[in-house]
């Protein structure tokens, strides 16, 4: 009888040591990445946790202008957060497929920017496919699986940056037979 209060005792404090060291790597996983510095290649980062939802943090040293087109981006990231919760937002991080068709929105959202702000959509729609190119979880995807998700994700900038191109091909075919 002594053997099993003794045994029980044990068994609580192993318990309560585990829990204290499962919080403990918890806790450390979330607030590790908010307070140590920022990554100096990268320019923003959306974190998504469970119950406050998404935390984003930027690189200090971006101009105003980049600044905005960043924050259009993880805005994005954001809304997917919010939608999706915690949980969803890290398994459709995990796929490929899925990370993809997150990341073609975001930079939509970033495209979107641009466009509004007086750019061209055939440079805009050009820098995001280059962007998503660039990403190393996307390297071994091909171009037409990048450029469908991107045409997926942003219809309009698809058109639009196309019939951009078209027009200042034509122009430039005009230009050269004369």
């Amino acid at each position: 009888m002594m053997w099993d209060r003794v045994s029980m005792s044990l068994r609580g404090q192993a318990a309560r040591r585990v829990g204290l060291l499962l919080t403990g790597s918890v806790l450390a996983a979330l607030t590790l990445p908010l307070l140590l510095p920022f990554p100096q290649r990268e320019e923003g980062v959306t974190l998504c946790y469970p119950v406050v939802g998404p935390v984003q943090r930027f690189n200090p040293d971006l101009s105003a202008a980049a600044l905005a087109r960043t924050r259009a981006h993880e805005d994005a990231h954001a809304a997917q957060c919010r939608r999706d919760g915690a949980i969803g937002h890290f398994v459709r991080g995990a796929f490929p497929s899925k990370r993809l068709a997150a990341e073609a929105e975001a930079y939509c959202a970033e495209a979107n920017f641009g466009v509004s702000k007086g750019g061209a959509a055939r440079l805009e729609y050009a820098r995001i496919q280059d962007e998503l190119r660039e990403m190393p979880w996307f390297r071994r995807l091909s171009s037409d699986a990048l450029n469908n998700s991107l045409a997926t994700q942003c219809p309009m900038i698809a058109v639009a940056a196309a019939r951009e191109e078209a027009d200042w091909q034509a122009r430039r075919h005009g230009a050269e037979s004369r």
